[in-house]
């Protein structure tokens, strides 16, 4: 069953633009693309909570593609990366299946 994640960055003040640069630059996306079943991806900033929480939504195919990316190491090299950005540690993403 295919699920979605919601990763909650809070970027610390005044470095919004550099986190968006560095999103894509890093190429987190593809990376995950890569470690299998990610088949939509997105980075999301706020307009209504400020300018500093930005949101990761992902589409993967099933739970288990999801928790292969949370393990695979380039995940974790790609955080560190962008951690001195963030004000907060971030784990994993909530997951989230469709309701019929």
């Amino acid at each position: 069953m295919s699920v979605v994640s919601i990763l909650r960055l809070p970027v610390r003040a005044g470095a919004e633009e550099e986190f968006v640069r560095r999103f894509h630059a890093l190429e987190i996306l593809d990376h995950a693309r890569r470690s299998g079943g990610l088949s939509r991806g997105r980075l999301l900033r706020s307009t209504a909570g400020g300018p500093r929480q930005f949101i990761v939504l992902a589409d993967w195919t099933s739970r288990q593609d999801y928790q292969t990316w949370l393990d695979n190491p380039a995940r974790a090299q790609l955080g560190e990366q962008l951690a001195p950005l963030l004000e907060d540690e971030v784990e994993a993403g909530e997951l989230f299946e469709e309701v019929d």
